[in-house]
């Protein structure tokens, strides 16, 4: 466990100087992509936070941030991508809350709703009042007044409220849209849920490498192999003529599987090739898996006689090399 702290704080220590730059594209690109005035929708808002998701995904789990997290432990293609197939199942997905809306709405708006709450209040109010108080010249003096404010204040009510935007909205078919928002605020409130997120995320992504790496590092179970290797040996043992090609196949794919290097492509006694051998330069390297059978210099051209046994990375047992003569 200790080991593995250690790990995350030097995964931390060593983005200190990436991370402020990747929260600056991830926060450029979601207003890139927002781009929307002073009213998105959600649908524009949408798209805005899956920019952003993308741009923190393709730089966090790239084959340089991953080495730069990892230490250097993981830098080949396989492994990184390997870590971000498992990163991106387990990993917190990003989440930006909506923008909030102003609560005043335009004023022209509310011009146009006093204008025609007065005509509304004077055209209602005056024969009510006259029918009631026999009072006209009142209904004509308060009714303007009266329809304006009440007009006004529905409006605004309207505009602040959510749910009677969206039903709005919906029986008109239109997108909903906020009725205004405070760039510089959401700005804030995007790059701080960006942030959030890049922290942890780069300390999961440091756990996932360090295991990775552990697993890379942890030696194959020998007596697990051998049980299997063993079962398909009896297996064969035992197989009808006619069908010892796939049982030998078969034991070839299980070794294969297990650890055990150099059984790549199609075994020779199912390939048209069957009598063809390998022919290779010899390398003064080459002694790590070859005998030679006499002498070979540096250089010479020799038959592969038989293939070493390299099981999990080591040579059990070294193959066997013949130098080729030159025909007289």
């Amino acid at each position: 466990m200790l080991d593995l702290k250690e790990k995350i704080l030097e995964a931390y220590a060593g983005t200190e100087k990436l991370r402020p730059d990747l929260l600056d594209n991830a926060t450029d690109e979601y207003f890139a992509a927002l781009d929307a005035g002073s009213s998105p929708t959600q649908i524009e808002l949408g798209i805005a936070l899956t920019a952003a998701r993308s741009l923190l995904k393709k730089e966090l789990l790239s084959p340089a941030w991953v080495s730069v997290v990892s230490g250097g432990t993981v830098s080949d293609k396989r492994s990184a991508a390997a870590v971000a197939l498992t990163f991106d199942v387990i990993a917190r997905p990003l989440q930006i809350p909506e923008p909030a809306g102003r609560a005043e709405p335009k004023a022209f708006r509310l011009a146009l709703s006093a204008m025609a709450g007065a005509i509304v209040g004077t055209i209602v109010l005056t024969p009510l009042f006259r029918l009631a108080f026999d009072m006209r010249d009142v209904g004509l003096a308060l009714g303007g007044p009266l329809g304006a404010l009440c007009a006004v204040l529905m409006v605004h009510r309207i505009s602040r409220s959510r749910i009677l935007l969206k039903l709005l909205y919906r029986v008109s078919g239109m997108a909903p849209r906020l009725p205004g928002y405070d760039r510089s605020s959401h700005e804030h409130v995007v790059r701080t849920s960006i942030e959030q997120w890049l922290y942890p995320a780069t300390g999961l992504l440091a756990a996932l490498c360090a295991s990775r790496s552990w697993s890379e590092e942890t030696p194959a179970d020998k007596e697990s192999v051998f049980r299997r290797i063993g079962g398909l040996i009896y297996a064969l043992h035992r197989t009808a003529p006619e069908s010892l090609s796939v049982a030998a196949d078969e034991l070839i794919q299980e070794a294969r599987n297990c650890g055990f290097e150099g059984l790549d492509g199609s075994p020779v006694f199912l390939s048209v090739d069957a009598g063809r051998k390998s022919v290779i330069a010899w390398t003064s390297d080459l002694a790590i898996k070859y005998e030679a059978f006499g002498h070979v210099a540096e250089g010479d051209q020799v038959r592969i006689e038989r293939k070493p046994v390299v099981f999990d990375g080591k040579v059990m047992e070294r193959g066997l090399v013949r130098k080729l003569r030159d025909k007289q």
